[in-house]
Order: C-alpha cells, then structure tokens, then sequence
C-alpha cells in the first residue's frame, strides 16, 4: 500500500520534469522557416553544391578512393570509375535545372523516357507509339490518356510512363516547339 503513493509522486514528478525540459527545448530552438532555420528546396540545394563543388568532382573522387582503399584500388579500376562519373556528371543538368525547350523539325521526332514531362508549346503534333507500346501518354492536366495518332494538346502537361520509344510527331511543314522536363532524344521518324 505504501508504494502507490510514492509511484504516483514518481510519475507526477517525471512528467513535470519532462515538461521542463519540452519548454526549454521549445524555447531554445528556431522556428521553422526563420532566419536562424531557413527552408530550401531542392534545386537550390543542388544549384549551391554544383556551383560550390564546380570542376573538383572528379579529384574529390579521386582522393575518396585513394584514401579509402589505399595500396588496393589498381589504377584501371580508378580511371573507370572516374570515367563513369564523369559521364555522369556531364548527363547531370547543369545548376540543377532539366528543363530545356526542344525544336522538334518536321520529319523527326521527339521520343521521351520513362518518367519525362513535357509540354508542346508551339506547333501540332500528334502521338507516335511503336507496335508494343501500350497507353500512350498520360495527359495530367486533362485526366486522360493520349493513344496513337491522338493530337496533342497545347499547354497541357503530358507525362510518358515507359521508356519503349513513345514520342510525339510534327503535322505538317513546322516545326514543334516541346518544353521537356527529363531524359529525351530527337530521332528520325519511323
């Protein structure tokens, strides 16, 4: 019977201790979005890293290697993973930024990969799928799916959900004008 006081003054003297130390850690911290604790996005995180980091990449990498496996990393292994960062860095988009308006001519066509996002902003086209590919392009601003030989709509944004060699044709003698959010190639027409 004697330990159901002293239990309950344990806890109510926790409890007041935790609530302490909540209003002390509440008063010390920054709030959120202020000066002393700014919010960021991602491509001005990845802007301020490229920029800070310009042209040291590949010997930053050189000298991670070198110190991490020092006497092991033979020299064959080292130049081909510098090679393929390097060629990593250059599919990399530069200050962070991928969007790119694309000039598609007549007789070429723009063929998106897999999660690419684009726009048609001048011109007409029309959806080209090869024989396998299914569905077309997701049209996000709409709601709807574009399946061959669909005409493209201006201004909306589209989105190709696989990488099978989907792409959008000119119609006509003009040429298109694509704002592209992602990977992409501009190819002759089939």
């Amino acid at each position: 019977m004697r330990r159901l006081p002293l239990l309950i003054l344990a806890a109510f003297g926790m409890l007041a201790v935790g609530f302490w130390f909540g209003q002390a850690a509440a008063q010390s911290g920054a709030v959120p979005g202020s000066a002393q604790d700014p919010l960021a996005s991602v491509s001005f995180v990845t802007q301020a890293i490229s920029s800070a980091l310009q042209g040291q990449v590949p010997d930053l990498v050189t000298a991670g290697i070198q110190s991490a496996l020092p006497g092991v990393v033979t020299p064959l292994v080292q130049s081909t993973v510098q090679t393929q960062i390097q060629a990593a860095l250059k599919s990399l988009p530069a200050g962070g930024n991928s969007t790119v308006v694309v000039s598609v001519p007549p007789g070429q066509e723009l063929v998106a990969d897999q999660g690419t996002e684009f726009v048609l902003r001048g011109g007409s086209a029309t959806v080209k799928l090869l024989g396998t590919s299914g569905g077309g392009f997701a049209d996000l601003t709409s709601g709807q799916n574009l399946g061959q030989d669909a005409v493209v709509p201006r201004n909306q944004l589209l989105l190709a959900a696989r990488s099978d060699g989907r792409g959008i044709v000119p119609v006509g003698t003009a040429r298109i004008l694509v704002l592209v959010i992602g990977q992409y190639s501009v190819q002759s027409a089939k």
